[in-house]
């Protein structure tokens, strides 16, 4: 606003004055007269704003972004005991995701971050038909086996189990006792020169074959070193089974000696007896290892489970 204060000799000299001044919007606010008859007159003029938008200054309209609190996932991790840099790289791609696609759900940004961290396998994926079987005793290898055959079995997959355990006699008379049950023929080979043989005659006549080995302790170079040429003379699938209720920081370094001899899939069992998963969690990340399929329960017919994305988020925030 513009204010100006006239003297004039009378009113009509004021008010031309003003006009010539301010404009003939200007606005009288109060007038005066002096003791010698002079006018004194004050006048004010608003302020013309003149306002206006073309294309290039209209704002975008721009969605409000999705808040991803993190907290919640963090806690989630901590309580499955992810070791420490496979969380951090969780949270990471769970808060890049998060930015990029405008998501606040935990399940469906967990979902996509296992997508990016994992890769998934079927344990009856016909394109590796040998399929060996490693890992600690008592992690549930030769269970798995039984398994995976009568899953074959139910889908009409000619199908041989072949055992390499002369260690323990026991474990033989058990598989050979499911393949009994299944219909299915059993081998058993004391070396490696032998499992090398039988392979090839049974690839003239099974689409799958399942390898059973001796389980071993990885701390011990012997032990490893004899599974390892069993992995060797192979060259395909190898598969660990482990106990998804293990230390974590202890089956990571468990894997990685499984890993060193060939082991590409990773089987978890007994996770219906687990609450806990950053165990597998940690070694899949850490070396490298693609989920083949779970162990979901006791039932031979019905014990084996795919493993995707899905069923992990599911599993690491059923305790949030």
């Amino acid at each position: 606003m513009k204010i100006k204060n006239i003297i004039a000799p009378n009113m009509t000299e004021a008010l031309a004055q003003i006009k010539a001044e301010l404009g003939e919007d200007a606005v009288i606010i109060s007038s005066e007269n002096a003791a010698d008859g002079s006018v004194m007159v004050t006048a004010a003029l608003e302020d013309d704003f003149d306002i206006s938008f073309d294309e290039q200054d209209e704002a975008n309209i721009v969605e409000a972004q999705n808040v991803f609190d993190e907290r919640c996932l963090r806690e989630c991790l901590e309580y499955h005991a992810v070791v420490q840099n496979v969380g951090e790289k969780v949270m990471a791609l769970a808060r890049q995701i998060s930015r990029e696609q405008n998501l606040s759900d935990n399940k469906k940004i967990l979902e996509k971050v296992f997508d990016k961290l994992y890769r998934y396998d079927d344990i009856l994926d016909l394109n590796q038909p040998v399929k060996l079987f490693m890992g600690t005793p008592g992690s549930g290898k030769s269970t798995a086996i039984a398994k995976a055959a009568t899953q074959a079995k139910f889908k009409k997959i000619p199908t041989c189990i072949i055992s390499t355990d002369n260690v323990r006699a026991g474990a033989n008379k058990q598989l050979e006792a499911f393949a009994k049950i299944l219909e299915l023929d059993f081998y058993f080979c004391k070396d490696e020169r032998g499992l090398f043989q039988q392979v090839n005659e049974a690839k003239k006549r099974y689409a799958l074959i399942l390898i059973d080995t001796p389980g071993i302790n990885p701390f011990i170079p012997s032990e490893v070193d004899r599974v390892g040429k069993f992995a060797e003379v192979i060259k395909n699938q190898a598969i660990l089974t482990m106990d998804t209720g293990r230390n974590t920081f202890e089956a990571v370094e468990i894997a990685e000696i499984f890993a060193e001899i060939g082991a590409s899939c990773l089987l978890p069992t007994r996770l219906d007896l687990t609450r806990r998963i950053g165990a597998v969690l940690s070694v899949a990340a850490c070396c490298g290892l693609s989920f083949c399929a779970g162990s979901v329960s006791s039932s031979i017919a019905n014990g084996l489970a795919p493993i995707d994305s899905k069923s992990l988020a599911k599993l690491v925030l059923t305790e949030a």
